[in-house]
């Protein structure tokens, strides 16, 4: 990162589990992201949630087949964003 510019890894993904995001998955992501230095912020329509939080990600009410955008920033964002991307794509879910 270049002092003064702030840069951020921005990716969407479709959510796979069926029937959605539900308190296992929501699980599986905060863990994904428990150790990360980067903030990770996740959007679903009109709702953002931090991935970080467990109560604020099943609020997202993300349905499956819905789109969840990604916003890592931090010095492991690119990380952070493949962790969660992994964990929202995964059919066994």
């Amino acid at each position: 990162m270049v002092q003064g510019i702030v840069t951020m890894k921005t990716t969407c993904v479709a959510v796979s589990a069926h029937p959605g995001i539900n308190a296992a998955v929501a699980a599986r992501l905060v863990s994904s992201v428990r150790n990360m230095k980067s903030i990770v912020l996740l959007r679903c329509g009109e709702r953002t949630a931090n991935a970080a939080n467990i109560l604020s990600v099943l609020a997202l009410c993300a349905a499956m087949g819905s789109t969840v955008e990604v916003q890592a920033c931090g010095e492991d964002e690119v990380l952070a964003a493949n962790a969660v991307e992994r964990v929202l794509s995964d059919q066994a879910a």
